[in-house]
């Protein structure tokens, strides 16, 4: 099997069993011996601690209640059901963490932090592309360059590797040499963005559980709170605290657990607890947001799409009939973009391929000894008006040849020509994966929309069926087709590299997202999908460990640019009013 060894890593000789092992993958080294640091730069006003927890599982977290996080919560924004990440190993929470990208982009999982492709995978484009930490932004940058970074740490794997950029790596000795060397810094330095790494909780989860219910666990917890504590009454201590220093503490899990074990995507593994933290704030809880989106957009190198991959044939029309069903959201399509696809090229290749033009969206049909078949000019009704649409395609038989028909939501398109393929059309198989996204025709401006409900049917639905179940709550249990699903995907995860698939038996058919893609919020609910009951008092909002970077650079007043790929939103530019002195 091959293994890709990251650019910029520093290179070791040693390299850590899996992940997965029942003992933790680092031992506490030799003490460190704290070094002078440059105290000569001119103070930063905006400043950054950041508290990464091994093993903390929110809910169990909530329970104890430890008194140092439970008191900050007053001045916080805060959620307790955020998302780490699809994987929830240490080396690829961690990864998730401090590059901003999220695993289904950076693929790092063990403990060496160097790619290793699946057993048996090695066919979509070889290693993934490199994402340093979000420390190289910072020495790259215009305006913080010189900012005093730290990153204290027990796992010297962890601080090489991974944030070489670093100018204070320390590699402590256990929890407790994290807690002194974090003080010591506080006390007698003048530090500017550190990073705390506390793992004594996946050690003790481990051991007897991630469960309040331990007392090896709780205890852990507890002990890790209390150096928050100390860890906070130094940092208030410092004579510029909160006058010319503004601190923004973060205090977030980095992976929970379950059973005994994690690195795997249970919900207990990758609920996220996280607190931002500044005196000035507003308390404030935030909830996960009831409907969470990927943008389909971009074109060429920088391209987000949701592809089929290997699909074994299982999602191309072929000889027979079939039903393609699912929402979208977008604005401003504009003339001939081809946005989703099953053709490798369009017009010359077989399969379909969708495409807007004239404000109306058309379908381009091929089968591999036909020509090319263009379904378009009849109105279409609104569909790219900024809200919610349910566009259907169906293949079906009718009396000895092949028709197409298409529905914007129940309205079923008036087409004045070429709707029938004929008796002997041929097969329309696929090229190309079933693709939502730019490259059908990279001739043409791709489009930028949000897609949800993703339906397949090995069967041609019929004009009553796909108006009465356009906003069908449950369509694997209520659907009067269910059998015939061969596809469903929400696309509603909120966190991961893929849709899944909840077709029965058809889980290994995920819709594999590629490119940088981001999940983020998405306000405006389609028909199929519930609300959570109102709460005031709570925003919606998805923050995710991959969003992290983005946040911190808006607080030490960095500009993300679009080619580092960060996830997430900048949501605290919301609540300047807060900590901002106009």
């Amino acid at each position: 099997m091959k293994k890709y060894l990251i650019p910029g890593f520093l290179a070791v000789t040693v390299l850590f069993t899996g992940m997965l092992s029942s003992c933790k993958k680092y031992a506490d080294p030799p003490p460190f011996f704290e070094d002078d640091l440059d105290t000569t730069n001119t103070i930063t006003s905006r400043r950054v601690l950041l508290i990464g927890i091994d093993g903390a599982v929110s809910s169990e977290v909530k329970t104890i209640a430890p008194p140092t996080i439970t008191g900050m919560l007053a001045h916080a924004k805060f959620q307790w059901d955020g998302v780490t990440d699809e994987i929830s190993t240490d080396a690829a929470s961690w990864k998730t963490l401090v590059s901003g990208v999220s695993y289904g982009r950076h693929k790092i999982k063990d403990s060496t932090f160097i790619y290793t492709p699946p057993e048996g995978e090695d066919s979509h484009g070889g290693a993934p592309s490199y994402y340093p930490s979000m420390f190289s932004y910072i020495l790259s940058s215009a305006n913080k360059n010189n900012l005093r970074t730290s990153f204290i740490s027990s796992w010297p794997t962890l601080v090489e590797r991974v944030v070489p950029e670093v100018l204070d790596p320390v590699i402590a000795t256990g929890d407790q040499g994290v807690k002194d060397s974090a003080i010591a810094r506080l006390k007698n330095k003048n530090p500017e963005y550190m990073v705390l790494h506390f793992n004594s909780p996946s050690i003790a989860g481990k051991s007897g559980g991630f469960t309040s219910s331990n007392t090896g666990y709780k205890d852990a917890i507890t002990k890790v709170d209390s150096y928050i504590g100390e860890i906070m009454t130094a940092l208030k201590a410092r004579p510029e605290y909160n006058k010319n220093e503004e601190w923004l503490v973060i205090i977030t899990n980095t992976h929970g657990g379950v059973g005994n074990n994690y690195g795997g995507g249970t919900s207990k593994e990758n609920t996220s607890l996280v607190m931002f933290y500044n005196e000035k704030f507003k308390q404030g809880e935030f909830r996960r947001a009831d409907h969470s989106i990927v943008e389909i957009k971009g074109r060429d190198g920088n391209t987000v799409k949701a592809q089929a991959l290997d699909d074994n044939g299982l999602y191309s029309v072929g000889n027979g009939e079939q039903t393609i069903q699912f929402k979208m959201k977008g604005t401003g399509f504009g003339n001939y973009p081809h946005w989703v696809s099953t053709m490798s090229r369009w017009p010359s290749t077989s399969g379909w391929s969708i495409f807007s033009g004239g404000g109306n969206w058309s379908i381009s049909v091929r089968s591999t000894t036909s020509g090319e078949r263009r379904i378009q000019g009849a109105p279409t009704g609104p569909y790219a008006d900024g809200n919610w649409h349910t566009l259907t395609v169906v293949f079906y038989d009718s009396a000895g040849s092949r028709w197409v028909k298409r529905f914007t939501d129940d309205m079923r398109i008036k087409e004045s020509a070429n709707v029938n393929l004929g008796a002997s059309w041929g097969d329309i198989a696929n090229s190309g994966p079933l693709t939502f996204g730019w490259g059908a025709d990279p001739g043409y401006n791709p489009v930028t929309y949000g897609l949800s409900d993703v339906r397949i049917f090995n069967t041609a639905l019929t004009d009553a069926e796909i108006v009465s179940s356009l906003c069908l709550k449950d369509i694997l249990a209520d659907h009067p087709k269910k059998n015939n699903i061969i596809g469903y995907w929400p696309c509603n995860d909120a966190f991961g590299g893929k849709f899944s698939n909840y077709a029965a038996g058809k889980s290994n058919y995920p819709l594999t997202l590629a490119g940088p893609f981001s999940w983020i919020t998405e306000p405006l609910l389609p028909c199929s999908f519930t609300a959570a009951p109102a709460d005031p008092s709570k925003t919606q909002l998805l923050i995710t460990s991959s969003s992290m970077a983005r946040t911190i650079f808006y607080w030490i007043r960095v500009p993300v640019a679009d080619s580092w790929g960060f996830e997430g939103v900048d949501w605290l530019k919301n609540y300047d009013e807060e900590f901002v002195e106009f």
